[in-house]
């Protein structure tokens, strides 16, 4: 179970190190939504916790990523596999899973700073390219980090984050369907649901 979602936090990890912003080479629509959001995070986060600005926090969450996507990318051909209720209630632990990871990142990473390189054109939506480098350690290598922006219902979100080529979803297909060929369903929902029990202990 450890390998199941151990790229989730550096995923959203990287994810979170947006978080100062300088000049871009190439800004675009897809950018531009990427620094908004990601500023309007930042300072949510750095109120004081309490159950109006974890409410908060989740709404933003929800407009930005679209978990329905990840999903469905998370599990390739098998997605369309599943029966509607099954559907819900994978999607239903993956975006727990995200949300989790992704708050328990925020506060950690304040000491970042990202510049945004490019937009492409890709076939599966628009990649927005960035390097994140840290603010005062030198010793800290730069590293790349990109977001797949697509629009879902109208609005540009994220539909994947790939820090240093490593696509999180990819990863997450690989990890899913070893779980799901080998055990089954209802193994792989086990799984994540002891993992959720976890991170809420």
């Amino acid at each position: 179970m450890k390998k199941l979602v151990s790229t989730l936090a550096p995923s959203i990890l990287a994810l979170a190190l947006a978080i100062s912003f300088s000049a871009n080479a190439m800004a675009g629509q897809a950018t531009d939504v990427v620094k908004a959001n990601q500023q309007k995070l930042f300072t949510v986060i750095a109120k004081p916790k309490s159950k109006a600005q974890q409410d908060e926090l989740r709404k933003m969450f929800d407009e930005y990523l679209a978990y329905d996507v990840f999903a469905q990318r998370s599990l390739g051909d098998e997605w369309g596999k599943l029966d509607a209720a099954q559907k819900e209630k994978f999607q239903d632990l993956l975006t727990q899973i995200i949300r989790n990871n992704y708050k328990r990142n925020l506060k950690k990473l304040l000491d970042f700073d990202i510049s945004y390189q490019a937009e492409e054109s890709k076939s599966d939506g628009t990649l927005v390219n960035s390097i994140a480098k840290h603010k005062t350690d030198d010793r800290e290598p730069p590293f790349e980090l990109d977001f797949l922006m697509k629009s879902v219902d109208g609005k540009m979100k994220i539909i994947d984050i790939i820090p240093e080529d490593a696509s999180m979803t990819k990863t997450y297909k690989a990890q899913f369907l070893r779980i799901l060929r080998k055990d089954g369903f209802d193994k792989l929902i086990q799984k994540m649901e002891d993992k959720l029990a976890k991170m809420d202990a």
